[in-house]
């Protein structure tokens, strides 16, 4: 089993960030459980989206969509 002391900037992380670890930061310190949990959740939002844009990209190609309507597209 992997040493659950992983750096919290690692890309190495194999579990969710822990409230303490989100209270070490000085801008976090004082939150309160609920918005330490609701920051937790909002953190693993954006992480599944940026994961299924990415997942998406390699499977479909380069160009993500812009706007559905005239198919702009961008290089992503």
């Amino acid at each position: 089993m992997k040493n659950k002391n992983v750096n919290v900037n690692s890309y190495d992380r194999t579990h969710d960030i822990t409230p303490e670890e989100v209270r070490r930061f000085e801008r976090f310190k004082n939150y309160t459980d609920e918005q330490v949990n609701e920051l937790i959740d909002t953190i693993k939002k954006y992480t599944r989206f940026i994961y299924n844009v990415v997942s998406k990209r390699k499977k479909f190609g380069k160009k993500i969509a812009l706007h559905i309507d005239n198919q702009q597209t961008k290089s992503a």
